[in-house]
């Protein structure tokens, strides 16, 4: 399976997300990947008002995502703030080509998720190609068990959005770059971690999207401050 890890700039504007999603999908097709994995909120944007936000923009984003994930054949992993049984979640989307979308809700919040969302209780599992994968988001990261649960999945996908004030995030920029070799060394897993970059109403990330392997080498990693598609193969 040849995967893309992708790291991108996120507005607030759930059109504009799309449009640069769909772009990279189109490359991906190019490059003859199976499958894509963007940042947490990267459809909806995540330092954005979720009680207002347009959901039937976002159903439409959805839907548009999934005809393309069939014209092209790429499975993708998409984050962004999903409506379902009158709740907000911070989401993870699972689109492959003509199966049924799977949904994974952020189970461990911050502060500034806990403003709007719903917490998440299970894991999900998925397969692509025969292999089998596992997906959690950001903060979920600094919880051994619940990555643990993973333990038999091939790879684990984290998908993140680390915005702060700039002082905050450059005290916290090493250690958000260590948990991923951490929990593929724990797991004897994969580790796959797609990040946000640049700012966002007034927050910065700086962009921490690395691949480890399951003796916690690191294979791929992303520019500082750059979008970029990391590209390996499992």
């Amino acid at each position: 399976m040849r995967i893309g890890i992708v790291q991108m700039r996120l507005t607030s504007e759930i059109n504009k997300n799309l449009l640069k999603i769909l772009h990279r999908i189109r490359h991906a097709h190019k490059s003859k990947l199976d499958l894509l994995c963007f940042p947490e909120c990267a459809l909806s944007g995540y330092i954005v008002n979720h009680h207002k936000m347009r959901w039937g923009q976002i159903r439409d984003g959805v839907e548009k995502l999934q005809q393309s994930s069939n014209s092209y054949g790429i499975s993708l992993v998409v984050g962004s703030s999903w409506y379902s049984d009158s709740r907000i979640y911070n989401s993870a989307l699972i689109i492959r080509p003509h199966i049924s979308l799977l949904v994974y809700y952020k189970n461990n919040l911050t502060e500034y998720d806990n403003r709007y969302f719903a917490t998440g209780k299970k894991t999900v599992e998925f397969d692509i190609k025969g292999i089998k994968c596992g997906v959690l988001i950001c903060r979920d990261q600094n919880y051994p068990l619940l990555a643990m649960k993973y333990r038999h999945s091939k790879i684990l996908f984290y998908l993140s959005s680390h915005y702060y004030g700039k002082e905050e995030a450059l005290k916290k920029e090493r250690k958000n770059k260590s948990l991923p070799i951490v929990r593929a060394l724990e797991n004897k897993i994969y580790v796959a971690k797609a990040d946000a970059v640049g700012m966002h109403n007034g927050l910065v990330s700086f962009g921490g999207s690395i691949v480890v392997d399951p003796d916690g080498y690191v294979i791929a990693e992303a520019k500082k401050g750059k979008e970029e598609v990391l590209k390996f193969q499992l």
